[in-house]
């Protein structure tokens, strides 16, 4: 089989150009993956050294997918296929005394970036209520990913007279850097940055890599932040054989520094390049498309271009209005519950997405209830554990005797009796000698004011690291039964009968499976440094299976890269898509429906509904309970984008619209009632009208919803109350959600209203 066969015209266009720039504006469902690995095997065929070839993406499961279908089309071929973090935890470990950190750095992962944080606050003096210390790691975090070092920084802010926030990260920044330069470690964004600005600081390297890499593919371009898109520039100099393929319709990681420019500006960095559009899709049914074109139609920061199906028009997308969250969740699980019972579906083909993690607990109560297996896409979790984060504490302590937050976490782990205050004293005289952690366990005797217990407890917590470190052989998993053996660490939970203990027990002991399985993958090339870079890179999606028979849950930021025959998005109500900070002016706090984080929002609702396969349902609810409040929804606006011909909305059986919609004040004013008298951490009773139909209701014929308003098309007469007669003159969505404006004849005022809310007659329908 040829490489370029079965490819359309305009994928073969961008498989067959080599050199020079090319930018391909890939659609969702488009073939792209497709594209750039057959792209690479045709370079590879056409004589080019697969080791100047770099592909760059942002997922450890976009680049092993990459990396197998390579290797599919051209078996051995050792192309390197790589997310952004791990090229530079490569280049680092190869260039990383540039920027003062040695070959064997670790990589924090959050929660210890957290505890750092706390420790240089608290060195500093400063008040962790005023000035929390994860706040200030957010705004480092967005310094570094805008290329602004502590350095910079510093001098700009130490002695000018700017707000508070700014002198005290004029201080904790520097303090931070000096903490993880110390101990030899890095932090995420550190990886970028130190990569961006050794390539922009030492021409030497920048010019080796250069020369090293001539042929990048960096895939998801609109992603790339400034960090990443100075690593792609500095690459692509001398050789400027840049691929890029993305889509600024789906850039939806401006929230941690990505910047859609990028992608808009290519032709304007590389003038001599070829963009190539890829419109097929060949995922979703045409309903869906139809649909979502719709919707991303509305943006203005986008290239234009169409989605065009490949496949059948498909079943109209669905908006379903449920009475609350309980009943949404509960009515996601019927009909799941239902398609796998008539045989039409299987669990795994079944997919749920939420704006925030927040809503998915009840439906998790929903899918238990119903006993439907579900997984959640929250593959870090099992990292954050404990027990888990100690073991690799240990394992990062053996690779790097510096790294001071490691050992923070096990030198009293399990108890020694090594106290905060022995800690504090031990780590102070460690940084005025110039020692590791390490260093002056072995030589406590010599520290001020340790008591004899505590300088016992040191030397033997010392003598073990050093006997780990002689014990790595290069099995991850034989180092990990030896740190269990001598730290004696599951000794308690073995000899508990506690639930809890048990389930801490069974961790350690999948985390020596997952290194087994690690060792056995990587053969020969296995080392305790790859096996740390794997668990401090991993993702959400890392642990999903296809194969497992589950409905997959996940938030739409996840679903990026995924696809599934039967997608649910829940929570199309305004405050969860869009999120509540892309509709609030940030100065001035009033509602607003354009703007970068608004169209971003946009984005990130195209991006999940393209998702589906074959069938997709919207809900929104009448009223919701979230973080400790209920409250009455309002449908999001982007609902009333959806063009009426494009979309079935559908009224649940058990959702009373008259009661929810129309007299959302009288509801407010209930629950208000209610939180007023009803005493904190009861729950809301409700002794008036009724919030959900009831089956009797439904038989008795009371209760009924109210019917979706028909007419109110361009040139329709209508009346109102106020106003009196006026003519629609604008028309733009679908039922009760439908938008219109109206001109008054007596008048010649226009006003604009929601006709499922505003009292609207037709006349003469």
């Amino acid at each position: 089989m040829s490489i370029l066969d079965g490819l359309t015209a305009p994928q073969r266009s961008a498989v067959e150009h080599v050199d020079g720039p090319l930018l391909v504006v890939a659609g969702p469902g488009s073939g792209k993956t497709r594209v750039v690995t057959r792209r690479i095997a045709h370079m590879v065929e056409r004589g080019i050294s697969p080791r100047s070839i770099l592909a760059i993406t942002f997922t450890n499961k976009a680049a092993a997918e990459m990396k197998e279908r390579v290797e599919t089309l051209l078996p051995e071929s050792n192309v390197w296929v790589s997310t952004f973090h791990k090229f530079c935890v490569r280049t680092l470990r190869q260039y990383g005394p540039t920027v003062g950190l040695s070959s064997n750095f670790t990589i924090l992962d959050d929660q210890d970036q957290k505890r750092a944080m706390r420790s240089v606050v608290e060195e500093l003096g400063i008040d962790p209520v005023t000035y929390p210390p994860d706040k200030l790691g957010y705004r480092i975090s967005n310094l570094k990913n805008d290329l602004i070092t502590a350095d910079e920084y510093r001098e700009k802010y130490l002695n000018s007279i700017g707000d508070h926030w700014q002198a005290i990260l004029s201080k904790v920044y520097p303090g931070y850097q000096k903490y993880l330069l110390e101990a030899n470690s890095v932090d995420f964004d550190d990886l970028l940055l130190h990569v961006a600005k050794m390539l922009t600081d030492h021409e030497e390297i920048r010019s080796q890599l250069d020369a090293r890499y001539r042929y990048i593919l960096v895939d998801e371009y609109q992603d790339t932040n400034a960090a990443q898109y100075r690593i792609v520039q500095a690459l692509s100099q001398r050789y400027p054989n840049l691929c890029a393929t993305g889509d600024p319709d789906q850039s939806i990681y401006g929230w941690r520094g990505a910047r859609i420019a990028n992608i808009l500006r290519f032709e304007r960095d590389f003038p001599q390049s070829k963009v190539v559009r890829l419109e097929h899709n060949f995922r979703s049914s045409a309903a869906i498309l139809r649909s979502a074109d719709s919707l991303i139609a509305h943006n203005s920061q986008r290239k234009a271009k169409s989605l065009i199906p490949t496949r059948d028009e498909g079943t109209p997308v669905q908006l379903v209005l449920y009475s609350d969250g309980n009943g949404e969740a509960d009515g996601i699980a019927k009909r799941i519950h239902d398609a796998v019972e008539s045989g039409a579906r299987k669990y795994q083909d079944f997919a749920v997405f939420y704006r925030v993690n927040a809503l998915s607990r009840t439906l998790e109560l929903s899918l238990l209830r119903n006993r439907i297996p579900f997984q959640v896409a929250q593959g870090v979790a099992f990292y954050d554990r404990a027990e888990i984060k100690d073991m690799i504490g240990y394992l990062r302590l053996v690779y790097n005797a510096a790294d001071r937050t490691a050992f923070l976490r096990v030198v009293n782990t399990p108890l020694r009796g090594l106290g905060e205050t022995s800690q504090k004293r031990l780590m102070a005289w460690a940084e005025r000698e110039g020692l590791t952690p390490l260093e002056a366990c072995r030589r406590a005797k010599e520290i001020p004011r340790l008591s004899a217990k505590a300088i016992a407890g040191f030397q033997s917590f010392g003598r073990m690291m050093e006997a780990l470190s002689l014990a790595d052989s290069g099995s991850v998993a034989a180092l990990i039964e030896a740190i269990i053996e001598k730290t004696r660490f599951t000794s308690v939970w073995q000899a508990s009968r506690s639930e809890q203990d048990l389930n801490r027990l069974a961790n350690v002991q999948e985390l020596v499976t997952a290194a087994r399985q690690y060792d056995e993958l990587m053969g020969e090339d296995r080392s305790l440094e790859g096996f740390l870079e794997e668990t401090a890179l991993v993702s959400d999606t890392d642990f999903l299976d296809d194969a497992q028979g589950r409905v997959t849950l996940m938030t739409l930021h996840a679903s990026k890269g995924l696809e599934f025959p039967e997608v649910f998005i829940l929570g199309l109500e305004e405050g969860l898509i869009p999120h509540d900070r892309a509709i609030r002016d940030p100065q001035t706090q009033e509602r607003q429906t354009s703007g970068h984080e608004f169209e971003e929002e946009r984005r990130l609702l195209f991006v999940g509904m393209t998702r589906a396969r074959e069938k997709l349902t919207l809900t929104h609810t009448g009223f919701r309970a979230f973080r400790g409040k209920v409250l009455t929804s309002i449908p999001s606006p982007f609902i009333s984008e959806f063009e009426a011909d494009r979309i079935n909305e559908v009224t649940s059986p058990f959702a009373n619209l008259q009661r929810q919609v129309e007299h959302r004040d009288e509801l407010e004013s209930h629950l208000e009632e209610h939180r007023a008298r009803t005493p904190v951490g009861k729950p809301l009773e409700f002794d008036k009208k009724p919030l959900l139909t009831t089956a009797a209701d439904l038989l008795n014929g009371t209760n009924k919803p109210a019917e979706v308003p028909r007419g109110f098309a361009l040139g329709q007469q209508v009346r109102h109350p106020r106003f009196g007669v006026g003519t629609v003159t604008q028309s733009s969505g679908l039922g009760r959600h439908k938008i219109v404006k109206v001109t008054f004849a007596d008048t010649q005022r226009e006003e604009t209203f929601v006709v499922g809310k505003a009292p609207l007659q037709p006349i003469g329908t």
